[in-house]
């Protein structure tokens, strides 16, 4: 055999080094994004926590002083703006890049938003779903609560049977309308991200001349 010939054999130390090194690396990657997804945790609850709390409060304080179908008007207003969120939550996880960059190349209004949105579908979800959609749901079982102590003080109605009737409707009228419309984002997802993409261009619109004028 010539000297220097190796036989094909593996350069032990080499070989270890990789071993050793790959799974760490692996390890720390794992690491990192869980701390991160730990900080976006964190900061969805606290924002939630402060925002449920303010909303509550207001919704709390005024439906107490207005008439019953004014305070069932904004139970309805807030369980359907908790179902449109969701919708677009879950309509910017499913829409697809290539139409809004087809439309923002043609300086269509609002496909420039609208392509925003899709390309942070992830933080959409979680600013429509977690926490727009969670307060309202939590807004509106306070507001269900005050409406039933305002039914039972002026009808003298059975505390029981009014908040099962109550709490039955609300669950009903919001998990039912969050099916359908879930159903109806991922079916049409461009459209309704379309949609959003035009409010928010013509917001914008509104708001620069007004901060013009």
């Amino acid at each position: 055999m010539t000297a220097g010939y190796s036989g094909g054999k593996p350069t032990g130390p080499k070989t270890q080094h990789l071993l050793v090194i790959l799974p760490l690396t692996l390890i720390i990657y794992e690491v990192k994004i869980s701390l991160k997804n730990l900080r976006n945790s964190l900061f969805i609850a606290l924002a939630t926590f402060f925002i449920a709390i303010l909303v509550t409060f207001a919704s709390q304080t005024r439906v107490q002083f207005v008439s019953m179908p004014v305070a069932i008007l904004i139970l309805l207003i807030i369980i359907i703006t908790g179902i449109i969120s969701d919708m677009i939550g879950v309509a910017a996880t499913v829409a697809r890049p290539e139409p809004f960059n087809a439309k923002a190349s043609k300086k269509i209004s609002g496909a420039k938003y609208g392509l925003y949105l899709v390309k942070h579908g992830d933080k959409v979800a979680s600013l429509m779903c977690d926490i727009v959609g969670d307060i309202c749901g939590t807004v509106s079982g306070a507001i269900g609560a005050v409406i039933v102590i305002r039914i039972i003080n002026y009808w003298n109605i059975s505390s029981v049977i009014i908040s099962l009737i109550v709490i039955g409707i609300t669950s009903a009228i919001t998990v039912g309308g969050k099916a359908f419309f879930k159903s109806y984002g991922i079916k049409k997802a461009d459209e309704i991200i379309f949609f959003v993409g035009r409010i928010i261009a013509s917001l914008n619109i509104f708001l620069n001349y007004f901060r013009k004028s």
